[in-house]
């Protein structure tokens, strides 16, 4: 006897989209989560200035019609960020202006199209295009803190940074009441879920299969929507195909930490990158105002050192932007989250690095009854709250084909 149609492992946008989807295919669904919340990665605590920090996944990019159509299907709104994600004034020592900055782009974008970069690291491919180098560290310092991690171990992908590198003016949104409501709701409207369930094993009975956390749930299906390193770690009986295992068990993770810090008084839109060390800070608007919050994001493992972020003091990060940024008066307890430290993520997001997109179809191959989701099996989608969606409708679809065929 059953619990559910399936058993979705994982809370967050990725588990919820699958779970709503299978949901409203009229198969019942359990959704079990680690944590104490949903979201995941998807974090949207509120300071105590009461503005809503977004401590993980933050920016809706121009043609993320996944987040776009799950937010309008929950009834959530989406407000411009007033915050241009690719366009940042660069301070500190070794800044150059945006011009350069620009120049230096259009450079590589134009050198990436007359070459072969196949099989170099994004650091390879950066450092074989002509231009000035006062530019290229600070566009180093950029790439490197959006990747997570040193560009020497990044593959470098035709089409990734949706197929350029020049940082067009575009406009970035956010939910209205925190990007984390996608999730809230999403959970709203699902039977069964069920957190403080943390799952360690996955075996399959009796032509289905048998979920053990907390306590056993069994289903005809499950989707395993947990980030790369945790899906790896849990116990699958039968064992994954050894090439799948080792493609789940070797994918990088980029190593990332964010900081809101509260305003006093009013301030004006800001996006500064910190020409030597790959972290930079924001302060965007609201619906009608500009936000009572200083953000600030730091990829890879250096700048985790620079700022000490492993001390789980914010105090060394809150000296660098009041240095850079002497004009905001930064007031009250600051919130800094450290992705690699949370036991259930264990990592910000993937980081492809050569043998990781070779092995890409095996991200997103079903084990059995079992699908998997999550951004590192969202292809070029990889790294965003749009490729934790598709994958979860992805691994609906396949759950839903193979339940048809029994």
């Amino acid at each position: 006897m059953v619990d559910a149609d399936v058993v979705v492992v994982g809370a967050g946008f990725a588990g919820l989209a699958a779970a709503l989807d299978l949901a409203e295919s009229g198969a019942s669904v359990v959704v079990l989560e680690a944590r104490d919340r949903v979201g995941g990665r998807v974090w949207s605590p509120r300071l105590d200035n009461g503005v809503v920090a977004e401590l993980g996944g933050e920016w809706i990019m121009p043609g993320d019609e996944a987040v776009e159509d799950l937010a309008a299907r929950l009834g959530l709104d989406l407000v411009a960020s007033g915050v241009d994600y690719l366009r940042r004034e660069p301070r500190g020592e070794g800044a150059v202006s945006i011009a350069e900055v620009d120049a230096f782009l259009e450079a590589a974008d134009a050198f990436m199209g007359q070459v072969d970069a196949h099989g170099l690291s994004f650091g390879e491919a950066l450092d074989a295009v002509p231009g000035d180098d006062g530019a290229r560290a600070v566009v180093r310092a950029r790439l490197q803190g959006t990747f997570a991690t040193d560009l020497s171990r990044v593959a470098w992908r035709s089409g990734w940074h949706a197929g350029r590198l020049v940082a067009e003016p575009a406009t970035y949104r956010r939910v209205a009441g925190g990007n984390q409501m996608i999730a809230v709701e999403a959970a709203g409207r699902l039977a069964d879920v069920r957190l403080g369930q943390e799952v360690g094993a996955i075996a399959l009975v009796d032509a289905g299969v048998r979920v053990d956390g907390t306590g056993p749930v069994r289903a005809t299906a499950a989707v395993v929507a947990l980030p790369a390193p945790i899906a790896s770690g849990l116990s699958f009986d039968p064992p994954l195909e050894p090439d799948q295992s080792a493609a789940l068990g070797e994918l990088p993770m980029g190593v990332a930490s964010k900081l809101a810090v509260p305003l006093a008084g009013e301030a004006d839109p800001l996006s500064v990158q910190c020409a030597n060390a790959s972290f930079w800070f924001w302060v965007g608007r609201g619906r009608s105002a500009v936000r009572s919050v200083v953000t600030s994001f730091a990829g890879g493992e250096l700048a985790q050192d620079v700022l000490a972020t492993g001390s789980g003091d914010p105090d060394p990060w809150i000296r660098r932007i009041a240095a850079l940024a002497p004009e905001l008066r930064l007031a009250g307890p600051a919130l800094m989250k450290v992705w690699a430290d949370d036991p259930f993520a264990r990592g910000a997001y993937s980081a492809w690095d050569r043998r990781s997109v070779e092995r890409a179809d095996l991200f997103e191959r079903m084990h059995g009854p079992i699908a998997f989701a999550g951004e590192h099996t969202a292809g070029l989608h990889a790294g965003t709250m749009e490729g934790a969606i598709l994958s979860g409708r992805r691994a609906a679809r396949q759950v839903l084909e193979h339940m048809g065929s029994r």
